[in-house]
């Protein structure tokens, strides 16, 4: 087994020491940076996000197992050359408006930060133009809203109205997750994608970013 094997081995087993020292090693043996990155690092979050999925996992292991693929990437993101190193595109995130919920939420801006993504997240309790004001401000490519409860669900659908009604909605895609909300109520609305959970919506986005 490859160095690189065994830091997506560590990665997926939530390994952190292991994780960490292996990255290390790899790095002073002059494994190539994106290589081990690719084919290490995201490799092992893939196979971590499949057992999440399967019921392998938890949220717990979750939340330990992203730590520790953010941290190899910290190690790794130097090393890597400038063209490595571009964004994959922009995302405004937050809780909406009256929705306190964090931890999903949470979840998704590391796992898009993992995945090359330049993330702005607002918090919670955030008021729809709010969303908008920053999306504009940093040019984005998606905005990302999370609702969890029956009451501010119908927020996320207010931020495509405001949109369309401004004229904005060509210029940011719209994605939704959170407990109540589904790919049905997403289309119904008008947003452009439903994540069901963090690897989820890393794939959402790439494929929406792609799509540009």
């Amino acid at each position: 087994m490859s160095i690189i094997d065994e830091v997506a081995q560590a990665v997926e087993q939530i390994r952190e020491e292991e994780a960490e020292a292996l990255v290390r090693r790899a790095l002073n043996e002059g494994v190539d940076p994106a290589e081990l990155l690719n084919k290490g690092v995201l490799l092992g979050m893939k196979g971590l996000g499949k057992k999440f999925s399967e019921g392998e996992y938890f949220l717990a292991e979750l939340i330990m197992g992203s730590t520790i693929g953010k941290q190899c990437i910290d190690l790794i993101t130097p090393y890597l050359p400038s063209a490595d190193r571009r964004k994959s595109g922009v995302v405004v995130i937050g809780a909406v408006k009256s929705d306190i919920h964090s931890i999903g939420k949470d979840l998704v801006a590391m796992q898009l930060r993992i995945s090359g993504y330049e993330v702005h997240d607002m918090g919670i309790d955030v008021p729809t133009m709010k969303f908008i004001e920053k999306a504009r401000e940093v040019k984005a490519d998606i905005i990302g809203q999370s609702a969890f409860l029956v009451s501010t669900i119908p927020y996320t659908a207010e931020l495509v109205k405001y949109l369309n009604d401004t004229g904005l909605r060509k210029n940011f895609k719209v994605i939704i997750g959170g407990t109540g909300t589904s790919d049905q109520y997403a289309r119904s609305i008008g947003a452009d994608g439903w994540a069901k959970d963090c690897f989820d919506a890393v794939g959402l986005c790439d494929r929406l970013v792609r799509r540009e």
